[in-house]
Parts: C-alpha cells; sequence; structure tokens
C-alpha cells in the first residue's frame, strides 16, 4: 500500500514537473498478461494498444530502445518505426508484463507477440533496436545481448548509421 502510494506520488510529480499531467484516476495499477489491437504506432518501441474493454493504453517494448524522433531525428528512426508498423499495426497483440509493469511517464512495460512472432526480439535481431535493460525487467539479457551483437556485426539496420 505505501510503496503504490509512493509510487501515484512520484508519477504525479513526475507529470506535473515535465510531462504531460495524469489524472488520479489514470495513475498505473497492476497489470496481467491480456490482448488488444495496435490501434496507432507512435515510434519503433511503443504503440497504443486498443484492449476489449475498449480503452487505449500506451505501451512501451520492454527490453529495447529505438532511434527517437526529438529532440532530433536519430538515423533510422523513420525505418524503425515503419518496421514496427508492418509487425504489429492493427493486429491483435499479446502484451505479457514484466516484473516492473510501468515506466516513469506510465506507459505499460511489455513483452509483445503478434502470434508466435516477438516483436521486442525481432526489432533487435534486424538491427532496429538496441538492447535497454532497466531491471527487473532483465529477463532475456543474454539471449537479447547475443542478437544485437549479430545485428551489429552484420552492420543491419541502425548498425548501419555512421557513428555506430
Amino acid at each position: 500500500m505505501v510503496l503504490q502510494l509512493f509510487s501515484a506520488l512520484l508519477l504525479i510529480f513526475h507529470n506535473w514537473w515535465g510531462g504531460t499531467i495524469v489524472p488520479v484516476d489514470r495513475v498505473p495499477v497492476e497489470w496481467v498478461t491480456t490482448t488488444g489491437v495496435v490501434a496507432h504506432i507512435v515510434d519503433g518501441d511503443t504503440i497504443d494498444v486498443r484492449l476489449a474493454d475498449v480503452t487505449t493504453v500506451r505501451v512501451r517494448y520492454i527490453g529495447i530502445d529505438t532511434p527517437e524522433v526529438q529532440p532530433q531525428p536519430e538515423c533510422g528512426n523513420a525505418s524503425a518505426t515503419a518496421r514496427n508498423r508492418d509487425l504489429v499495426f492493427g493486429k491483435t497483440v499479446t502484451l505479457v508484463p514484466g516484473p516492473g509493469p510501468y515506466d516513469t511517464y506510465g506507459r505499460r512495460l511489455a513483452y509483445v507477440y503478434v502470434g508466435d512472432i516477438f516483436i521486442n526480439q525481432t526489432l533487435l535481431k534486424e538491427g532496429w533496436a538496441e538492447l535497454m535493460m532497466i531491471p527487473p525487467n532483465t529477463a532475456y539479457r543474454p539471449d537479447f545481448e547475443i542478437l544485437q551483437t549479430t545485428a551489429r556485426t552484420q552492420r543491419a539496420g541502425i548498425w548501419s548509421c555512421s557513428g555506430r
């Protein structure tokens, strides 16, 4: 109870200080594996998913990071976003939370699947993402490290950008 209250206050403060304001009734609660349809692609590692109860939630992929759009577009951003769109837009996804189910922005953190396709892993394997492990969500670290090393060695996706 105390931890949940602290987390809620931290989220509210964070959003007051530097982000959008999250209404108190929208403060994250625990969640379980669920399915929904991808309604919007935010970027290469973030999507909006319409759940069965018709609410839409923002989901950030666990364990990976793709090139950013702001403050300045990074090399590979458009391609990573396009590949994410090809993989998930309009499709039914299964969202599997890690032990840390939300990030500091209130987004659900998930391992995302379309059928048997593990999207987090696919983007990393194809070189459109790089490893970003934040405890406690580190379950796939060894596998993800191998995939990133292979993509980097092959100069696939973002690894073909100069300076990488």
